[in-house]
């Protein structure tokens, strides 16, 4: 007991000097430090252009934000996966070194009420019967949405980050990315659109603030920031205290607590199942962000023959010394020192001969939560799907803000916890999970099995409306059938249905 005391001991007071050190370093490079609730908003980005949608984060740094449909890719086949997996390769290959590439998943809250309002069928122009029956759908639909006071929506965002000298320099960049874009995810089957800048602040606003815009009567942040006759950074910062005194959480009045933890060692074999089980919890509030930098291809071609280089010096040293002694080099091998050989040469032809890139990367997750202790449950959660795939997360200690930045859609990559891994690895945490069908005023279909959400599809607006229900003698398909004709009749009187039966009996009504 008493070592195990000690060692805490030291461990806080290791803490407390590293924290010392920081704030050292803070002080003598009078690093701003924001104190009010607006200097912390204004930490997340310094200018924007509200007609074309790009933030400036700094002096040198834009960024511009697109939002991608989904597509199936846990329940696809392997010719499949591995097709979107190397189309996946391509879009990070077509970006160079002065850019940043942040893959986002997370969900928007909702008013669950203003939600269910897409999808239920209302008692308009219904007799007593159509009523009945309308009322009985909307029961499901209800129970399918569930009926918590808010609902999270799930959106999947690439934030793409660069280098420029002016705001018009940025737009000509981005404007090429968006066409290129927009190329490449045709290719996956898959639409990209670009975020308006007030739904990129709005996402801003949901995290500092308990309430939806619209409950604090604000339909634009930039307009009611001009008619109230404050800054845009006063609009979005929170209205309750936040703290930062925490090392691992941040604290948003009493009934708010974020927590931003990392990825912090991965196993040699990695597959995409951790991200798609991470990115689909429905119980928990969570942002998942990719943050993706490509590295200079001969600056990283040069540095790894230089390491192998000095590497293979090192091994040579260890020979002679022990042939000088009359033994075997064999005998006494560096295990270690030829693992790191034998790594360093796979990297160099993965580069030169498989034409793949380097990049740094980091994974990070933000956890939200009403409680610390719903919000230690949720990190567990976190934590124990990780160990299952033998993958290591970590609390971001006394870096909580930084996370926060570098978690939401703006750009940012200033975090210091970097991996470097070549494309087909970075790669490997493909951001596609399963395609939602969230058509309003449609039919309901029932529950997406991997998703978990209900499915609401209007056949007219896909680019194939048919259909076919195949199952087991007794499963059920007739009666699937009867009550999709219902639902029909429901949402679309003008429409006929015809029936066939075996006996080639037709019966048409409307």
């Amino acid at each position: 007991m008493k070592k195990v005391k000690e060692s805490k001991k030291d461990k806080e007071k290791n803490e407390f000097f590293l924290f010392t050190i920081i704030r050292n370093i803070a002080n003598k490079y009078k690093i701003a430090k924001p104190r009010t609730t607006p200097q912390i908003i204004r930490t997340f980005f310094k200018d924007f252009n509200e007609k074309n949608s790009i933030i400036q984060l700094d002096d040198t740094h834009y960024s511009v934000c697109f939002e991608y449909q989904d597509i199936s890719f846990a329940k696809a086949n392997y010719e499949e996966q591995e097709n979107i997996f190397l189309k996946w390769v391509g879009f990070l290959h077509s970006f160079n070194y002065n850019d940043h590439i942040q893959v986002i998943c997370f969900g928007t809250p909702v008013k669950t009420n203003d939600y269910k309002q897409n999808f239920i069928y209302k008692d308009n122009n219904l007799n007593e019967n159509e009523s009945k029956v309308a009322n009985e759908f909307n029961t499901l639909i209800e129970l399918s949405i569930g009926d918590k006071e808010e609902i999270l929506c799930e959106k999947r965002q690439v934030v793409i980050t660069t280098k420029a000298e002016n705001m018009k320099e940025a737009q000509d960049i981005f404007l090429q990315y968006q066409l290129k874009s927009e190329e490449k995810f045709k290719e996956l089957k898959s639409k990209i659109t670009r975020v308006g800048l007030l739904e990129r602040l709005s996402y801003l606003y949901n995290i500092f603030n308990e309430k939806l815009p619209e409950e604090n009567g604000i339909d634009n942040f930039i307009q009611y920031a001009k008619e109230n006759g404050l800054s845009i950074y006063d609009v979005l910062a929170a209205k309750k205290d936040v703290s930062f005194r925490e090392k691992n959480y941040i604290k948003i009045g009493e009934n708010k607590f974020i927590r931003v933890v990392y990825v912090s060692k991965l196993p040699k074999s990695i597959t995409p199942r951790f991200y798609n089980r991470i990115t689909t919890l429905s119980n928990y509030n969570i942002i998942t962000t990719l943050n993706i930098t490509p590295e200079n291809p001969a600056k990283v071609i040069k540095t790894v023959n230089k390491k192998i280089s000095g590497m293979k010096t090192e091994r040579l040293e260890k020979i002679k010394k022990a042939n000088k002694n009359n033994y075997s080099y064999e005998a006494v091998l560096d295990e270690k020192l030829e693992d790191s050989i034998s790594d360093a040469q796979e990297l160099r032809d993965a580069l030169q001969k498989k034409k793949q890139k380097l990049f740094t990367n980091n994974a990070l997750i933000c956890i939200q939560a009403d409680s610390l202790k719903e919000l230690n449950k949720a990190t567990k959660v976190v934590k124990d799907i990780a160990s299952e795939y033998s993958i290591i997360v970590y609390n971001l200690d006394w870096q909580q803000l930084e996370g926060l930045q570098n978690c939401l859609p703006f750009g940012w990559n200033n975090l210091q916890i970097q991996r470097s891994l070549t494309s087909e690895s970075t790669a490997t945490n493909v951001p596609f999970n399963t395609k939602d069908l969230m058509h309003p005023d449609s039919i309901f279909y029932g529950i997406n099995l991997v998703s978990k959400n209900p499915v609401f599809c209007d056949r007219k607006k896909l680019l194939n409306g048919n259909g076919c229900v195949l199952a087991t003698s007794g499963a059920g398909k007739s009666f699937s059938i009867k009550l999709l004709i219902e639902q029909v009749l429901l949402r679309y009187p003008e429409d006929d249905v015809c029936v066939i039966d075996p006996q080639r009996r037709i019966l048409s009504f409307n």
